[in-house]
């Protein structure tokens, strides 16, 4: 018995250490993944643009800003796609793309995307990687999508892009406007240039040298006034590309004079965040807001709450141990064997007179707390004797007699075990009986 209770011990005591590390790894695993997704992490994806333009003082916004529809919301959005057609859904996608490396990463909609750029000036930004570039950041030609099978819009026949080099190719970025070249080349691999089914939609802004346009501004592609910029090569941006060349100082430069002051948002989302306001009460709230506590960044608070009250909780376990509960059947069953045993031995004793004498007092212990209140000012034994026939006799009289008559009959002197014994059972009902004129329960204790 005494080899096992360390054992115990030690089980109980390593439990709340098992409970923490399990909040702990929660805590971290929502921490990680309630910010960017695994694409925006990724070698192809656009965290660290985001922290490079702050950087270089062009303000980003870090989450959807509020816009409604109809008016121009004064932001640049800038959109990476990882969809290769935007009018095909994402189940014929699967079906499309089964047996190889999926192309389409993240699934967008062309009634989505024509909401986005209707509502904000947006710098579209063209697919380039397959999925293993996700899970390998190591720019291969095997991880290219076939320039073939970039068809974005679905209007014309043909890619939306051609090919204009293999392996690394360093080139000046030339403004088609002025000619001028920007500070700084290029160095992008595989590069990517918009094919020729743009020419009579889009506007060349600027090119890579002399191998084609890079960037350009799209007008009235589906002859509803929409307009939109489109950048056919997305590693002049992304997270891998930004350490190649000097893209880390063209794409600021880029970015800052189409965004024109305005604040930058890098819109990873599949759905438009755009509110439609007409016939609505622009106060009309629903469960949505609530849901945003309980996004990003505000999960890191809930997280934080979780931590702090698991390590308070623990804290406390090991300091105060475990609660304390009511005693339970065996405590009680062992409080009555010893309770039986000590009046055995009293009785083996001859020590009668002072079992009753130690009953008698427990009983007027009772009554004490029950008539006079734990309130009650300090005295001596006979005085608060005194106050308790007092004031038993003033509110039940006869009980108050039968209470002072049976008690001195008790504790009179010069009596033997059997006619002290015999005087306590007319003594224990007057108690009863002035507990139950009292309020208290009548049972003894």
């Amino acid at each position: 018995m005494s080899e096992k209770t360390p054992v115990k011990a030690q089980e109980s005591s390593s439990f709340p250490l098992v409970i923490l590390a399990a909040v702990v790894v929660a805590a971290m695993v929502l921490i990680f993944f309630s910010g960017s997704s695994r694409i925006d992490r990724s070698a192809i994806g656009t965290d660290g643009l985001a922290l490079w333009l702050k950087r270089e003082g062009i303000a980003v916004e870090p989450s959807a800003p509020e816009e409604v529809r109809g008016e121009k919301t004064p932001i640049l959005r800038l959109l990476p796609l990882y969809d290769t057609d935007l009018t095909v859904g994402r189940g014929e996608t699967k079906e499309l793309e089964a047996g190889s490396p999926a192309a389409t990463l993240r699934n967008l909609s062309l009634e989505t995307f024509r909401a986005k750029i209707g509502n904000a000036d947006t710098l579209v930004v063209l697919p380039k990687w397959r999925s293993d570039m996700v899970t390998s950041g190591t720019a291969t030609p095997e991880v290219l999508i076939p320039t073939g099978q970039l068809t974005i819009f679905g209007l014309w026949r043909g890619p939306s892009v051609r090919s204009a080099g293999e392996d690394f190719v360093v080139s000046p970025i030339i403004d088609s406007r002025t000619g001028e070249a920007m500070d700084g080349e290029a160095a992008l691999y595989a590069p990517r240039v918009l094919s020729d089914v743009f020419d009579e939609a889009c506007a060349p802004l600027l090119t890579l040298g002399d191998k084609g346009t890079l960037l350009a501004r799209c007008e009235d592609l589906w002859g509803e006034g929409d307009s939109f910029y489109m950048l056919s090569d997305p590693d002049l941006l992304d997270n891998h590309g930004l350490a190649n060349g000097d893209n880390a100082r063209l794409a600021p430069a880029v970015i800052g004079k189409l965004a024109e002051g305005r604040p930058v948002y890098i819109d990873n989302t599949t759905y438009a965040n755009i509110t439609d306001t007409s016939g609505l009460d622009p106060r009309e709230r629903s469960l949505a807001d609530l849901e945003r506590f309980f996004e990003y960044p505000f999960s890191l608070l809930w997280i934080s709450i979780v931590v702090t009250a698991g390590l308070a909780l623990w804290r406390g376990s090991r300091r105060f141990g475990s609660p304390v509960g009511e005693a339970d059947t065996a405590d009680m069953a062992s409080k009555t064997r010893t309770i039986a045993a000590s009046a055995r031995l009293l009785r083996l004793s001859g020590d009668q007179d002072d079992l009753v004498f130690a009953y008698v007092d427990a009983r007027m212990d009772t009554l004490d707390a029950a008539v006079l209140g734990p309130s009650r000012r300090p005295m001596t034994a006979p005085e608060t004797m005194a106050q308790i026939m007092t004031r038993v006799r003033r509110r039940v009289p006869e009980t108050g007699e039968r209470l002072a008559q049976t008690y001195d009959a008790v504790v009179k002197t010069g009596l033997d075990s059997h006619q002290r014994l015999a005087a306590l059972i007319p003594f224990e009902k007057a108690v009863q009986e002035t507990l139950d004129a009292f309020g208290h329960a009548s049972r003894p204790s």
